[in-house]
């Protein structure tokens, strides 16, 4: 096991710089727009943009790694990141940020290929779970605490722009220091998203879901917990509640499922996720700590799903796919991201700010089913 971390270190460092400042825009981003009035529906169109990007780039990414390798892939997705938020302050309209959220959500997702690409053709089936959910717990920790950094300024100002700015930069220093331990350039073979769906139905649904459930949470968590009157350090306590909870879950959830198998314990993520969305929808309007109790619990177990899904997809396809098959899943992850938003902003619109958890509660509901159909 201390093999094959000490294989990937970098990647672990790299990413949470990444998340924490890809948690801190997000949010920034949310409550700038509705604080300059911007109507639900236009947040989510917005915010949805972002899926826009990070569903092109899987397109590109097999293309992209092969010519310049892991690392340089990483480096120069994270500066271009930095760029993007820097930029976003000063050009306050719908339709600049829409473009400027698909670019950034393009170089992300292009990292993230190169990231899960790398661990999966470093790190055998026996502890890929666990690798990966350490990885997957190294975002978590960094968007957890960029929920923390709202308090360092506002979301009028530009410092905390600046700041994730920054934190992109530092992102890209731990995978050119490990340069050597990258995998070979050797150009990958394809496999389809089609494929991923006839050699693993379950873990390729689930990470839909995983991605639709994620989106939910980060684009509209923070506009939930304003609605319902929370104060902006409430907002990051909201927040960081669900990851710090996606986080201390995340290493033994994906310990079981080495242990245990994946498909029950994927299983028993979206039963508990589902039970916990009913809880917030019942606590809306019942106070704070109720709303704090069920976020933390549907972060808890939401934030798990995608690594244990894309360990039990990687179980079962050759090495030399690694690279085409972490694209198809980041591009599915991706899709179910873009309905996020599309879906939470008319729903909340029409049902108030209780709509946050119904969608929620019918995206784990879904997984669910999906579980017991694949049985």
């Amino acid at each position: 096991m201390r093999t094959a971390v000490a294989a990937v270190w970098a990647v672990i460092v790299s990413t949470l710089f990444l998340q924490t400042a890809n948690g801190l825009q997000t949010d920034l981003i949310s409550l700038r727009a509705d604080t300059e009035g911007f109507r639900s529906a236009v947040i989510g169109v917005m915010m949805a943009s972002y899926y826009v990007g990070y569903s092109l780039a899987p397109f590109a990414g097999r293309a992209v790694i092969a010519r310049i390798g892991h690392v340089w892939t990483i480096a120069g997705c994270a500066l271009a990141a930095a760029v993007v938020i820097v930029v976003q302050p000063w050009l306050i309209t719908a339709p600049v940020w829409s473009g400027l959220r698909i670019a950034s959500g393009f170089v992300l997702s292009l990292s993230y290929v190169a990231y899960e690409s790398w661990i999966n053709d470093s790190v055998p089936n026996a502890q890929r779970g666990r690798v990966f959910s350490i990885y997957m717990f190294a975002q978590m920790v960094g968007m957890t605490g960029a929920q923390y950094l709202l308090t360092f300024g506002e979301a009028k100002s530009a410092s905390l722009f600046v700041l994730a700015g920054l934190l992109f930069v530092v992102a890209a220093v731990p995978v050119m220091a490990a340069r050597h331990t990258a995998p070979s350039g050797a150009p990958p073979e394809p496999l389809g998203v089609l494929s991923l769906f006839r050699l693993s139905p379950l873990g390729a649904g689930a990470t839909v879901l995983a991605g639709l459930s994620w989106a939910i949470m980060f684009t509209f968590g923070p506009v939930y917990a304003r609605r319902v009157g929370f104060d902006v350090p409430s907002i990051g306590l909201f927040m960081g509640l669900a990851m710090a909870a996606g986080s201390v879950l995340q290493i033994p959830l994906g310990w079981l499922s080495d242990i245990a198998g994946r498909r029950p314990v994927i299983a028993l993520m979206f039963v508990a996720g589902l039970l916990a969305s009913l809880l917030g929808v019942w606590g809306v309007g019942r106070g704070e700590t109720m709303n704090l109790i069920a976020m933390a619990v549907a972060g808890g177990f939401a934030f798990p799903i995608y690594a244990v899904s894309v360990a039990h997809v990687n179980d079962g396809i050759s090495a030399e796919t690694r690279v085409a098959a972490a694209a198809g899943l980041v591009l599915l992850f991706g899709i179910g991201s873009f309905f996020g938003p599309l879906l939470c902003g008319p729903v909340m619109a029409a049902a108030g700010a209780g709509g946050f958890f119904v969608l929620l509660a019918a995206t784990m509901a879904a997984g669910a089913i999906l579980t017991a159909v694949r049985r």
